[in-house]
């Protein structure tokens, strides 16, 4: 079946783009929140999810970093769907790559 908007095809590199720097957005808010835990736990959580956020944000080892959000995704989220949201998203940076504007470069 021919596409309705083919012309939309050619920015397919930035959809990773976007996603990316929503989940490194979402990701440093949520990090913080737990930096700022009295749990010693929760504080490395919290610096590893502010770490993989910088490395997103930048497009720096991003497959790395989805995964490592991917584990680290608390359940001190707010929200299920938001929880289920940042997995999909995770995973699909994972499998995507880090698109256009980024330090990875695909072999």
């Amino acid at each position: 079946m021919l596409s309705v908007f083919p012309e939309l095809l050619n920015f397919s590199q930035v959809a990773p783009l976007i996603l990316r720097v929503i989940l490194a957005v979402i990701l440093l808010q949520v990090g913080y929140k737990l930096f700022k835990s009295a749990e010693k736990r929760e504080k490395i959580i919290g610096v590893i999810e502010i770490l993989s956020a910088i490395f997103l944000a930048i497009g720096m080892f991003t497959q790395v970093a989805a995964i490592v959000s991917l584990i680290t995704i608390s359940n001190k989220t707010e929200e299920k769907i938001l929880r289920l949201l940042m997995v999909a998203v995770s995973i699909s940076l994972a499998l995507l790559g880090p698109g256009i504007y980024s330090f990875d470069l695909p072999l």
